[in-house]
């Protein structure tokens, strides 16, 4: 059984759908030192999408309205999943975040190591 991680953050998020219609969908977002988590309609009961920060290639901010912010999560196999956010609510910087203190502050290597970075 996974253990639960500890919850830096718990919020709402706007989901770019990948359908033809392209439709903003409400998900629930739950970030963790090392996660990102989505779950469908508000409800942790539901079986959500988990987004390892080992993953994420980066997050780049898109636009900014009076409304929202919108940007792009890309991950290291060069998928783009948008979402948007309240423009004062800063999932964006919370994401970029982690995401950078994962790439410069990696955690201990279990036995093999790529390279030392210098």
């Amino acid at each position: 059984m996974k253990m639960q991680a500890e919850v830096i953050r718990e919020g709402e998020l706007e989901k770019r759908s990948d359908s033809l219609f392209q439709l903003w969908k409400k998900k629930l977002v739950v970030l963790t030192k090392d996660s990102l988590s989505l779950f469908p309609d508000g409800h942790k009961r539901a079986k959500g999408k988990e987004l390892g920060f080992g993953s994420i290639l980066k997050v780049d901010c898109v636009e900014r309205t009076g409304k929202y912010i919108y940007f792009t999560i890309v991950t290291k196999d060069r998928k783009e999943i948008d979402f948007r956010c309240p423009d004062q609510s800063c999932w964006n910087a919370s994401i970029t975040m982690r995401v950078f203190l994962l790439l410069f502050h990696p955690p201990p290597a279990s036995g093999n190591r790529v390279g030392d970075g210098g």
